[in-house]
């Protein structure tokens, strides 16, 4: 999203009202529109984007529905192992893994160190607690969890 937001897309996050939707529009300085994936997601993205959007990152959820957001011809990048098969649209779908590529990693680095990257870590755990760093990362923490091994 930060990336997206500044290379000057229009981006519409999904996050809870409160907290969550201000965790997530603190991470850039771009223009983010948040909906809440809780309620009727499709009614709140088509309030935004009648036509519907040209691509979606799906991270979580469901990519077959998260599909029918997209205009015809729209790409969605999935995370979470959706298919081509999957979706009966006229869309692409673009399996995403994890690239971690010296150049890919360089251009992160650099982007976190300028400070043009962020990547907040909310929360340290030694490595005693890594059960506890897991279990809040299962229950949804904000932002990026830390394991010490010192």
């Amino acid at each position: 999203m930060q990336l997206a937001a500044a290379s000057g897309v229009r981006v519409i996050a999904t996050a809870r009202p409160g907290a969550e939707a201000d965790f997530v529009t603190s991470l850039t300085d771009g223009d983010v529109q948040v909906v809440d994936f809780t309620g009727d997601l499709a009614a709140q993205v088509r309030a935004l984007a009648p036509e519907g959007v040209d691509a979606v990152v799906h991270l979580a959820g469901d990519g077959v529905q998260l599909t029918a957001l997209l205009k015809k011809g729209g790409r969605i990048a999935s995370t979470v192992n959706l298919t081509q098969e999957a979706v009966t649209q006229d869309v692409t779908v673009h399996g995403v893994m994890a690239d971690t590529n010296a150049q890919t990693l360089t251009v992160l680095a650099e982007k976190a160190a300028s400070g043009s990257l962020r990547v907040p870590v909310t929360a340290t755990y030694p490595l005693e607690q890594a059960a506890d760093a897991f279990a809040a990362f299962g229950a949804g923490a904000l932002g990026k969890i830390a394991v010490t091994c010192s």
